[in-house]
C-alpha cells in the first residue's frame, strides 16, 4: 500500500525513499522540497533553505501538462479587471480541451472577493483593485491547492502589475510570466 506522503532523500545517485500518493517532501544539498503533481501541474518548490552535505541539490520546477496558457487569456483578464477598476474581480483558467478564461458567480467590492471554486482550473487570478499586486495573508490562507495564483493590483494606472506563484499545498515559489504564458498553448 502506497503511503500518502513520501520523505525521499536526493541521493547523488538519485531519489531514494518511498513515495507518497499525494505528495513528496524531498530533503536535497540545498534544503527541503515538496513535489506534486496533478493532472494539470506537476510542480516543485522549495520548503525551507539548508546545505546538506552528501546529497544532490533540488531545483525548484514547473511544469504545465498541456503546454503554456496562451497569452491573450493574460491580456483579456487584465482588460477585463481594468474595465472596472474600483471594485476586485476573480478569473479562472480552466483546462476544457484547451485553456479558457472563466468568470465564476462571485461577490465583488473595493476590499474583496468571494467566488465558487471551477474543476479543471489551473490559473486562480484575483485583482487587487487600485493597491499594488501582493499575496494577502487571506491569499495565503486560501490558495492552499497543487495550482497557479496570480493577483493584479495598480488597476487605475497606465502599466498594472501582475504577482503569479506556483502553489504545493500552501507552500509558494515566485515565477515570471514568461514561465506561465506563452505564444500557444500545446495540445
Amino acid at each position: 500500500m502506497m503511503n500518502r506522503v513520501g520523505y525521499l532523500l536526493n541521493a547523488m545517485g538519485g531519489l531514494e525513499g518511498e513515495p507518497g500518493f499525494f505528495y513528496n517532501y524531498i530533503l536535497g544539498a540545498n534544503g527541503l522540497f515538496i513535489r506534486a503533481q496533478g493532472p494539470l501541474i506537476e510542480a516543485t518548490v522549495q520548503i525551507a533553505h539548508a546545505d546538506v552535505r552528501g546529497l544532490a541539490p533540488v531545483r525548484k520546477s514547473v511544469r504545465l501538462n498541456y503546454g503554456k496558457i496562451p497569452w491573450h487569456i493574460y491580456d483579456l483578464a487584465v482588460s477585463l479587471f481594468a474595465a472596472e477598476p474600483r471594485r476586485e474581480h476573480y478569473l479562472a483558467v480552466v483546462w476544457d480541451r484547451g485553456y479558457r478564461l472563466r468568470i465564476p458567480p462571485q461577490e465583488r467590492d473595493s476590499a474583496g472577493v468571494s467566488y465558487e471554486r471551477l474543476p479543471h482550473t489551473l490559473l486562480d487570478i484575483h485583482s487587487h483593485s487600485l493597491m499594488s499586486a501582493f499575496f494577502s495573508g487571506t491569499d495565503n490562507r486560501d490558495e492552499q491547492g497543487l495550482r497557479l495564483y496570480m493577483v493584479v493590483g495598480g488597476l487605475d494606472t497606465m502599466f498594472p502589475e501582475t504577482r503569479l506563484r506556483v502553489g504545493v499545498y500552501g507552500y509558494y515559489a515566485s515565477l515570471e510570466l514568461h514561465e506561465v504564458f506563452g505564444v500557444q498553448a500545446g495540445q
